[in-house]
């Protein structure tokens, strides 16, 4: 008798085991989907070739985020890509941002981030 509700003991946990790690890697897995972009603005290259890499991972991420949020206005959407920075510690993304300059004077990321702005605007907020 004592060896059966030993026997149903170590099932019983090595359930619970199973239970909790699927817990953990599908909590991961639904963490990671609708991340599109992670890098820094910053770590991109400064060159055409980084400036495109950069456009494509924005527009991908926005894409994502308006699928994911379908009512939101395009301060939505600048809020949430400065939480995004501020989630990965992108703090020269973040420094620039604070700093107002005119648009001759951005970095290529950040005429990739007015330009997606500016387009968003009509898209959005414009009959």
């Amino acid at each position: 008798m004592k060896n059966k509700i030993f026997y149903i003991f170590i099932i019983c946990v090595v359930v619970i085991l199973c239970a909790v790690a699927s817990f953990f890697i599908y909590k991961n897995s639904i963490s990671e989907k609708g991340v599109v972009h992670q890098k820094c603005p910053e770590d991109y290259a400064e060159d055409d070739a980084g400036t495109v890499e950069y456009k494509n991972d924005m527009a991908d991420w926005s894409a994502e985020f308006f699928k994911a949020h379908p009512e939101a206005t395009v301060s939505d959407w600048s809020m949430a890509r400065a939480q995004l920075r501020v989630d990965n510690n992108c703090t020269v993304a973040i420094q620039r941002s604070k700093m107002s300059g005119e648009v001759a004077d951005l970095k290529p990321y950040e005429l990739v981030d007015y330009n997606m702005q500016m387009g968003l605007i009509d898209a959005i907020e414009k009959p």
